[in-house]
C-alpha cells in the first residue's frame, strides 16, 4: 500500500491544523502530496473552536493559500481546494473530493466530544470511515498544542478472520521509511459458554493451548515483516481486544496505531464496539483506520 496523495480537510481552526504535523511527516518520508481542502458549510456557525469559521469562498482560499506557502517553504508539495459550493453534508462531500482529486490517504482530527461542535466533527471522521472507502490518519486533540509527529513505534492490533495483509502492508510502508519499531498485538478470544464449563484444570489447558496456537501464527507473521522491517515484537494478550489494544497502546507508547475495519463499516469483529470511540476519546493519539475491500 502507497500513500502518494494525502486529503487534508481543514475547516480554519488551529484544532484542525493540528493534523498537519502528522501529514506533513508522512508527505516527507513518503515523497506524497498534500491535498489542502475547505468544503464551505450552509448555515456555518460564526466560529469554530473559539475561532472564526470560514464563511466564504476567498476567505477560505487565502486561508488555504497561506497554510500551503508555510508548508512548501519546508520542501512540501502541497495544491489547495475550496469546495465553493455551501453543502450541508461536510462528510459526503470530503469523501467526494477524496475520490476527485485521487487522494489514497485523508489526514484529519477527531476533536474529542467536549461540545456540541466537537462531536459534530468527531462524527465526520466515523461517517467517512463508514461510507468512503480511503484509509484515514485520524488525530485525537483536544488542545491545538500538539507535539510535531514522530513514528518510532507502530502497533497492529491483528484479527486473523479479517484482511491480514492491508494491516501488514502498511506496517512496511510506514516502517520501513521512518525506521520505526513494529509491535503485532493479537488478542485471545474470550473462553466460549462450553470450555467455561469444563472442569478449571482442563479449561486451563485449552487456553493454554489456543494461545501457543496464536502465538505461532502471530510470530510467523512477524518472522516474514522481519524480511522489511528490522525490529518486530509479537505480542499474544489474555486481556480482551479492547483492554489489550489500549494498554499496548499505553506501555509501548505506540506513536501511531493501525487499525483494519469491516467491509461494512463498522470495526472488524475481533475488537469491541467500544474500541474505536475509546480511542477516539483519548487525546493525542494517531490512528491510521484502513478500511477492508
Amino acid at each position: 500500500m502507497r500513500f502518494t496523495r494525502i486529503l487534508v480537510p481543514l475547516d480554519g481552526s488551529r484544532l484542525a491544523e493540528a493534523v498537519l504535523s502528522a501529514a506533513c511527516s508522512f508527505a516527507f518520508r513518503l515523497d506524497a502530496r498534500l491535498l489542502l481542502l475547505h468544503v464551505l458549510e450552509r448555515e456555518p456557525p460564526n466560529a469554530v473552536h473559539g475561532e472564526p469559521h470560514l464563511r466564504d469562498p476567498e476567505e477560505a482560499l487565502d486561508y488555504l493559500t497561506e497554510q500551503a506557502e508555510r508548508l512548501r517553504r519546508h520542501g512540501i508539495g502541497v495544491d489547495v481546494h475550496v469546495h465553493e459550493r455551501a453543502v450541508g453534508d461536510v462528510a459526503t462531500a470530503i469523501d467526494a473530493h477524496a475520490h476527485e482529486l485521487q487522494a489514497d490517504l485523508l489526514a484529519m482530527c477527531a476533536h474529542g466530544r467536549s461540545n456540541l461542535r466537537s462531536r459534530l466533527m468527531g462524527s465526520i471522521a466515523e461517517r467517512i470511515l463508514r461510507g468512503g472507502s480511503s484509509p484515514i490518519l485520524l488525530r485525537t486533540v483536544r488542545r491545538p498544542e500538539v507535539s510535531e509527529f514522530g513514528l518510532h513505534r507502530l502497533l497492529v492490533p491483528i484479527d486473523f478472520t479479517h484482511d491480514i495483509d492491508a494491516a501488514l502492508s502498511v506496517a512496511r510502508t510506514l516502517a520501513v521509511p521512518y525506521g520505526a519499531a513494529v509491535t503485532l498485538l493479537a488478542a485471545l478470544e474470550p473462553p466460549e459458554v462450553t470450555t467455561s464449563r469444563l472442569l478449571p484444570t482442563t479449561s486451563a489447558l485449552t487456553r493454554q493451548y489456543d494461545r501457543a496456537e496464536l502465538g505461532d501464527r502471530l510470530g510467523q507473521l512477524a518472522e516474514g515483516l522481519r524480511a522489511d522491517v528490522e525490529d518486530v515484537r509479537a505480542v499474544v494478550a489474555d486481556e480482551p481486544p479492547t483492554e489489550a489494544i489500549l494498554a499496548a497502546a499505553d506501555s509501548l507508547p505506540a506513536d501511531l496505531i493501525v487499525l483494519v475495519t469491516d467491509a461494512h463499516g463498522g470495526l472488524s469483529s475481533w475488537y469491541d464496539p467500544s474500541t474505536a470511540q475509546q480511542l477516539l476519546r483519548r487525546p493525542n493519539l494517531t490512528l491510521l483506520l484502513i478500511k477492508e475491500l
